[in-house]
């Protein structure tokens, strides 16, 4: 079984590259389960129904122009979002996960106390997923 740590995911939103500012991440894919269940069943029976895509990221603020700040404000409230995730070096094979029209709810620009590094946690939501 291979196996590798994770030290080098490449994440950009609506094209700006971000990673440098990641300190964790994490993508969940899901497909609904719909019930088929027929008369002759010893049992429930399920098949796969829609998508179900959540970005989780924790990261750190800056605020200079087309970086975290700026490209997060502009993402929020919007469900047009793309999202490119990979594991950048390491890892046989390297997957792509491209994510078309994911929503931003929500972004904090200002979070921390005094001394602290200012980052934030955002998700996103929906869409649809390509791996390549």
């Amino acid at each position: 079984m291979a196996v590798f740590v994770l030290t080098d995911a490449y994440l950009s939103v609506n094209t700006v590259d971000l990673s440098s500012y990641v300190t964790s991440i994490s993508f969940t894919y899901e497909k609904d389960a719909i019930e088929t269940t027929a008369m002759s069943s010893n049992g429930h029976v399920f098949t796969g129904g829609l998508q179900n895509l959540s970005v989780t990221v924790e990261i750190q603020n800056d605020q200079a122009a087309a970086k975290t700040l700026e490209t997060l404000w502009s993402a929020t409230g919007s469900g047009t979002n793309t999202l490119v995730i990979k594991n950048a070096t390491t890892g046989t094979p390297l997957p792509v996960f491209t994510i078309s029209n994911a929503y931003l709810a929500a972004s904090t620009p200002v979070n921390g106390a005094v001394g602290e590094l200012a980052t934030q946690s955002i998700t996103f939501t929906g869409g649809t997923v390509v791996k390549s």
